[in-house]
């Protein structure tokens, strides 16, 4: 049992990073641009709702709120980065990102402070299967992290959108003679990762607690799966995320007394495996290199 809640709490968490990790990659996809602000527009959607709530306000107008500011950031975000984009300027893109998210988290420790709040009081709903147990915002994070992935999935690899996507970020002023509007199709890239990123949150500090930095370690891991995935392909982002869940949660729980190990290990475990998958396979884990005539 005590292995099963360990993988349970895995998904939740893999889950999670890779709700982080679809938009990271949609975005990267228009613009070749790390978008690493977006684990702090999450939890700046996540500010709005408790904003809401806190001022007793209905849930449906809290939750107006957290997809208002989730757009508003998204079109901050396309408004920085666009320039960077353009001119495939990646790196000068990735410190705007990062700028932006310090920006965030600063904001919001100077409007809310910095200690941590909860948007659900009280004990935290659960179901539970004899000794295994999960809460109810797992439980969605599960299943939307999942749907919302397959859909993604299939859009990119089966419809004209995600060859566009595709086309967007190789070449411009192909897409531009092909009458496809390269900045227009990247704003809508932005707004919706922002809404995904709001999403999830709003369901990760559901899980723990609210705090402005909460954000940052789950960019992290989602853009160290980014990385290992194969940043042109979602289905090694995919499982790349799960492996980087589960894996050091295995090495932490089950070593042995004497050589036990605490959760400060955990990003150094992850840093090693992330190191380990690339040497082995450096273009991505479903990637195969292809021999050029």
């Amino acid at each position: 049992m005590f292995l099963g809640q360990i993988i349970l709490n895995s998904l939740v968490l893999g889950t999670q990073v890779l709700l982080l990790a679809v938009p990271l990659y949609l975005v990267y996809s228009v613009s070749k641009i790390y978008h690493l602000a977006l684990g702090a527009s999450g939890m700046a959607a996540a500010y709005g709702l408790y904003f809401g709530l806190s001022q007793g306000w209905p849930l449906s107008l809290a939750i107006f709120l957290a997809v208002l500011v989730a757009l508003i950031l998204g079109l901050v975000s396309y408004w920085l980065l666009e320039g960077a984009a353009r001119k495939k300027q990646t790196m000068l893109g990735l410190l705007i990102s990062l700028a932006l998210g310090i920006v965030i988290e600063s904001l919001l420790s100077i409007i809310f402070g910095t200690d941590s709040k909860s948007l659900i009081s009280g004990v935290l709903p659960i179901i539970s299967w004899g000794e295994l147990y999960i809460t109810i915002p797992g439980i969605i994070t599960i299943v939307m992290g999942l749907v919302s992935a397959a859909i993604f999935a299939l859009l990119i690899k089966k419809t004209p959108w995600g060859r566009n996507l595709i086309g967007i970020a190789e070449n411009d002023h192909l897409a531009a003679s092909l009458n496809i509007n390269a900045s227009r199709i990247r704003c809508g890239v932005f707004m919706a990762a922002g809404l995904l990123a709001g999403f999830i949150g709003i369901m990760t500090v559901m899980n723990t607690a609210l705090a402005p930095q909460t954000g940052f370690p789950l960019i992290i891991l989602a853009f160290i799966a980014l990385l290992i995935g194969g940043i042109t392909d979602i289905r090694g982002t995919i499982a790349a995320t799960y492996l980087i869940a589960l894996i050091p949660e295995l090495i932490i729980n089950l070593s042995s007394s004497k050589w036990s190990l605490s959760t400060n290990w955990k990003m150094v475990i992850v840093f090693i495996l992330a190191a380990l998958i690339l040497i082995w396979r450096p273009q991505g884990l479903f990637i195969s290199k292809s021999r050029i005539d």
